[in-house]
Formats: C-alpha cells, structure tokens, sequence
C-alpha cells in the first residue's frame, strides 16, 4: 500500500515537471512581440533592429518596386514582394543576423536578436507532509541544459530569511533535484543566473506515534519540542463509526507521555490526536496512524 502511495506521488511529480518544462518552453512567445521594419527604394527603414528571441519581424515592401528579403547565411528568405505585401518571420535563436534585398542587393540591413531573460521553475513533491518525510524539490531552467549551477534556499519558520541550502548541477534538459526533510513549515526558493523560481512551501505536521511498553506511550516529533502540549487519545466506536476521547494527555519535557488505560475486551481501534492550536505556529495539526490493540 504505501509503495502504491509512493508511486502515485511520483507519477504526479513526474506530470507536473513535465508541466512546468512545457509552461517554459512557452514562456517566451507569450510575451513576444511582432516588430516592423519597412522596405523602400532607398533601402530598409530601420537598417539596424534589435529584439528579443522568439519575436517576430515583419518586412513589408513599401516601394513601387518588387523586393526580396534575404539573410546572408540563408536563415530566412522571404518570396517577391510586390508593393503592399508582407513577409514575417519569428526568430527562434539569438544572434546578430545581416540581411539583403536580393533584387537589390546594395540594400543591406542588421537584426540583432538577444537571448530570451534566464527562468526556473521549482515543485515539491508533497506539499504537506509529517515532520522528517523526505520531500523532492525539483525544477528547470530555460535554456535546458545540463551543467548549469542552481543555488537552493531554505526559509525554516520562523527564519526570516532565506538560507543557502545546495548549490547543484542541472542533469538533462535542465532538470534538477534535491531531497530534503523539512521538520516545521519551510520555504523554499531557487535561483540560477540571478533569476529566481517561484517559491515553494511544504508545511509540515509533527510525527505522533502511540504504543505499548507496560502501559501507553505517546511521542511527537519534529524540529521543535512539544512539552506542555496536550494530545487526544481516542477509540473508534464501533456502534457510531465516531473516534470518542478516552484520555487528554499533557507530553513531558521530552514531548512523550507514558500513562495507563483500561480498555475491556476485545479488539480495539485507536490513535493519538493534536489539535493545530496545540501543534503550535509553523505546524499543522495532526492525527495519527490508527493502531489495532486486542485486550485479553
């Protein structure tokens, strides 16, 4: 079961990165813009453009006379233009391009297309988690590729600032990957070329857990100490399908509680509850893993 569980998660990791690789890749001609250039007799209006990679240009023959737009390494060609028609094409790579007409092949011009501003994406694969899960922060960088250095920041509650957490290369196609085990609410933020990812939050509930060892005991985990707090020990009532509260116990300075109850015979569903009050800031509340308990 928990296995099935594992890969479940996964496979919604693996479908949102694949998501977010897509949202990047389309990233720049959302915001692409289309810029103008004019061809007359005397030549292209203006001869020197800059824009931004993925915009597109479009050449439109103002002249009485037929024109015909030409890269000089063959990139792009437009066919004849006659007076009043328009040729576009959308610049995929950056670079500086040099361009003729090639009816008239004095008339020369230069676009220079600049690379597209560095982006990243960054996903947790469990957004809520029990203290101490292993959590997968994955992401990817815009140009896709391998080799490039991705700084990951961490912001524990209640840090108010960010903390350098790892420093790792990008696998292929600009993936990366990192495992961490949050123990309270933490965010966490990556950057690369001085962009920075959406940051991502895992909130975290403490490990509760509820055994036996000549009477009951109660722990609860995580980075943080729980004494004082106050946990719900419960039954499930067979008659109603309800959890009805047999006991409030108060966790001792090692957040743990060793008490005695007695329970009748038979069979016995049971767990441990706390309450988000009790749990505290940057916890969420929690309740525990049911355990099956025969009284003899």
């Amino acid at each position: 079961m928990q296995a099935t569980k594992e890969n479940t998660t996964m496979r919604k990791l693996i479908l949102a990165l694949v998501a977010a690789v897509a949202a990047l890749a389309v990233a720049g001609p959302a915001g692409a813009a289309t810029k103008g250039i004019n061809i007359y007799g005397s030549g292209f209006s203006p001869s020197s453009t800059s824009i931004t990679q993925n915009d597109t240009v479009t050449w439109t023959n103002r002249d009485s006379a037929d024109h015909q737009v030409l890269a000089d390494k063959g990139q792009f060609v437009s066919p004849v233009l006659h007076k009043g028609q328009s040729f576009s094409f959308t610049f995929k790579a950056s670079g500086t391009y040099t361009y003729k007409d090639e009816l008239h092949p004095r008339l020369k011009a230069t676009l220079v297309v600049k690379g597209l501003p560095p982006t990243l994406t960054l996903l947790a694969s469990q957004p809520i988690v029990t203290a101490g899960t292993k959590v997968t922060l994955t992401g990817v960088v815009s140009n896709h590729q391998a080799g490039e250095s991705v700084t990951i920041y961490y912001q524990p509650y209640p840090q108010p600032n960010l903390i350098q957490r790892v420093t790792l290369l990008t696998t292929t196609g600009g993936v990366f990957s990192f495992i961490v085990a949050p123990p309270i609410l933490t965010n966490y933020q990556a950057a690369w070329k001085g962009a920075y990812a959406t940051p991502t939050t895992v909130q975290v509930a403490p490990k509760l857990t509820l055994g036996r060892n000549n009477g009951w005991v109660i722990h609860a985990a995580a980075g943080h100490s729980f004494a004082g707090k106050a946990v719900q020990f419960q039954e499930l009532n067979a008659a109603t399908g309800q959890w009805v509260t047999l006991k409030k116990v108060l966790l001792n300075s090692a957040s743990s509680a060793k008490f005695a109850f007695p329970l009748t015979k038979g069979v016995h569903h049971l767990r441990v509850t706390m309450s988000v009050n009790q749990a505290g800031p940057g916890f969420l509340g929690v309740v525990g893993s049911t355990v099956t308990y025969r009284q003899v």
